[in-house]
């Protein structure tokens, strides 16, 4: 038996897939540094698990991933490997359907389970979508649909259908939701589980879905989800994942180059982030910590990056956007002292109080601070924010911080790194993508220009690019400004 992650969904669906969501998903199911994943093969990613965690999801990934399931469903017993496809939601099965707000596991398609007939595969298929906006029932409530579902905790739920596909001990199913069926209610039993796992994990008391109702509502008030923020938070649905979750879907993903971008940072991401959290889920003052010093100021000024993608903003605008973070003094004292002590902790080498705080800046500085794009995302803008907030405790009004702003953001932007994935445009998607990176990110003369020099700089013999930067606003070749991201306010 495996677990993969489908990156290639020729024969089952539209290639909408999301694979990078999907093992983020299951890193947030896990919570332990054992989860890996292998490089590409033949279109799918094999998961792996070393287990260190002993909770009922962690088990039951466990068995998912490192037992061997030879089930006989009547015609002899057969090796069946699992396989995640993560969606979204524009993806649409084979046979048209689609997987907006939903979630199955198919069996084998010659088992004779319930759904085989719609899996064209040998294999057991778990199909969800990772951007689900659904409500269901909360126990207790009396039918109300009134909870979200998280990615992570749709995806444990379609786990507990696919273990019993692969031990072929499905349960009965029925087409009513209310009451559920015996093989829902058995799914909801164990998706109660995570719900518990990561109501734990916060120090806050669990809110679970009532087994007795299948039944659910598409509903935007009930998105959730994660990435970067559950560092910290701890949790899929805090309201620093799902606004850092907006920001990635409205602004990084915007377009092609967005989701390639996107990719590099989550590979480069992933090296680092389930050690850090295993090394930080015993420190709860040092989450604390990253939280105030790095995650919040880290999530308003991507909060002002959105906003002003969606209209320019003049300097005065800028500033004032900025200034009205702090809604008074004491708390911009407070978010400084935080940064301050958050850039102290980066940047010493030696006199870490423990052992988790050295060895957590040991694998900071082997896996993270090397890449180009944890540095443009994630710590040149919190120095920025620092920067700024010193300004303003200083005395300095809207227009002054605004010119501060837009000059930092003249160094920093033009500097995103750029994916090979613009040579391979044609020319009308460079200039479509060119336009979105202009009005979204470099609204100025001065980093349009920048970025412009760069992208030719980098593909002076890709024809496409050359061709539409020729056709654009000359370049000017004596410009030798230049900047580094590590520090843009320097």
């Amino acid at each position: 038996m495996a677990t993969f992650i489908l990156q290639d969904a020729t024969g089952i669906g539209s290639d909408d897939l999301d694979p990078t969501q999907g093992f983020i998903d299951m890193t947030i199911i896990a919570n332990d540094t054992g989860l890996g994943i292998a490089d590409p093969a033949a279109g799918k990613q094999r998961i792996t698990y070393t287990r260190s965690v002993n909770g009922p999801p962690q088990l039951r990934l466990d068995a998912m991933i490192n037992t061997g399931f030879s089930p006989d469903y009547g015609s002899g017993a057969n090796n069946v490997d699992t396989i995640v496809v993560a969606g979204l939601k524009s993806l649409v099965l084979d046979d048209g359907t689609s997987m907006a707000n939903n979630g199955t596991a198919l069996p084998p398609k010659s088992s004779g389970l319930p759904g085989a007939s719609l899996n064209p595969t040998e294999q057991c298929l778990v199909i969800y979508d990772t951007q689900l906006t659904i409500c269901v029932a909360s126990a207790g409530s009396g039918g109300s649909l009134d909870l979200g579902v998280s990615a992570p905790v749709a995806l444990y739920h379609e786990f507990s259908h696919a273990f019993r596909i692969v031990n072929n001990t499905l349960l009965a199913l029925t087409g009513t939701c209310d009451p559920s069926s015996p093989e829902e209610r058995a799914a909801i039993i164990d998706e109660n589980d995570l719900r518990t796992d990561l109501a734990n994990r916060q120090g806050a008391s669990a809110t679970l879905r009532d087994p007795g109702n299948h039944c659910g509502k598409t509903d935007s008030d009930c998105e959730s989800c994660c990435i970067i923020a559950t560092l910290v938070s701890r949790s899929p649905v805090s309201r620093q994942v799902q606004m850092l979750r907006c920001a990635r879907d409205h602004f990084v993903r915007g377009t092609e180059v967005g989701h390639a971008f996107f990719d590099h940072f989550f590979r480069d991401y992933y090296a680092f982030s389930p050690q850090a959290c295993t090394l930080m889920a015993g420190d709860q003052s040092l989450r604390r910590q990253l939280l105030d010093g790095f995650v919040e100021p880290l999530l308003d000024f991507w909060n002002i990056m959105v906003a002003r993608g969606r209209r320019v903003m003049s300097s005065t605008q800028l500033g004032t956007a900025f200034i009205a973070l702090h809604p008074d003094r004491l708390h911009a004292e407070r978010r400084h002292a935080a940064l301050l002590g958050t850039s102290a902790y980066w940047e010493s080498a030696d006199g870490q109080s423990t052992e988790t705080p050295a060895q957590l800046m040991a694998l900071l500085r082997e896996r993270a601070w090397p890449s180009p794009y944890m540095q443009w995302a994630l710590v040149a803008p919190v120095r920025l924010m620092h920067a700024l907030l010193t300004r303003y405790l200083a005395g300095a009004d809207a227009p002054a911080i605004g010119r501060a702003f837009t000059e930092a953001l003249d160094a920093w932007a033009p500097e995103v790194p750029i994916c090979t994935l613009w040579a391979a445009l044609p020319a009308a998607q460079v200039r479509r993508e060119l336009a979105f990176c202009e009005r979204a990110l470099l609204q100025t003369t001065k980093s349009k220009t920048r970025f412009r020099q760069r992208l030719g700089e980098r593909f002076c013999d890709i024809t496409a690019v050359a061709g539409v930067l020729g056709q654009s606003q000359a370049i000017d070749k004596g410009d030798t400004w230049r900047t580094t991201t590590a520090n843009p306010t320097s």
